[in-house]
């Protein structure tokens, strides 16, 4: 049985990483979830970092966008089973840019397809 757990080290806190990130990773738009990703050049515990977010322009109350953090997390961490097994460490940041409401089974399939996306650009 795989582990179903999104744990501390799989997270992405560092501002240097993070800054990393936004400056050097590619983008993408799948669905309502804008993604950037890159191969990390950094050494990772997990193999994986990943930083969710949605912006506070949209989304002007916090009990929403902890909402929005809390499925994006969700859904990360149910659909990304054997997408990330022994490729390259990657950061991988999910920014909500939809609107309200938020649906999982939803979320669920935009993710599903970006981590297929990044995977299969990851190899090459």
């Amino acid at each position: 049985m795989s582990d179903q757990r999104f744990p501390r080290e799989e997270r992405l806190k560092l501002r240097n990483r993070i800054s990393e990130l936004f400056a050097h990773g590619k983008r993408f738009q799948q669905g309502p979830i804008s993604v950037l990703w890159m191969v990390s050049p950094w050494p990772l515990e997990r193999g994986v970092q990943v930083m969710v977010g949605a912006p506070k322009r949209r989304f002007k109350h916090a009990v929403d966008r902890n909402r929005i953090k809390r499925l994006l997390r969700e859904s990360y961490r149910l659909e990304r089973l054997d997408h990330f097994e022994d490729k390259a460490p990657l950061l991988l940041a999910f920014l909500y840019q939809g609107e309200q409401p938020v649906r999982l089974d939803d979320l669920r399939r935009h993710m599903a397809d970006a981590l297929a996306k990044i995977a299969e650009r990851a190899q090459k």
